[in-house]
């Protein structure tokens, strides 16, 4: 931690995992109120490469769910 106490998390992979994660953490943080920085690090210069090539632009996998606590189910 810095000399604030902020963590500093960091998530390794800009893929969909890396993404739903940081999202679900911040949500967290947000909903505990806890001030925290979120950082992504991702080898190459593209995020979310694998999810644009498959479906579309559209995840294949949750093309009929979009409540993510359902999806979690």
């Amino acid at each position: 931690m810095t000399k604030t106490n902020i963590p500093q998390i960091g998530i390794v992979g800009g893929g969909a995992s890396g993404f739903f994660t940081a999202i679900q953490l911040a949500k967290h943080c947000y909903d505990a109120r806890i001030k925290a920085s979120i950082k992504i690090f991702e080898a190459t210069p593209h995020f979310l490469k694998k999810v644009s090539i498959s479906g579309g632009g559209r995840c294949n996998v949750t093309h009929r769910e979009f409540e993510v606590s359902r999806f979690c189910q």
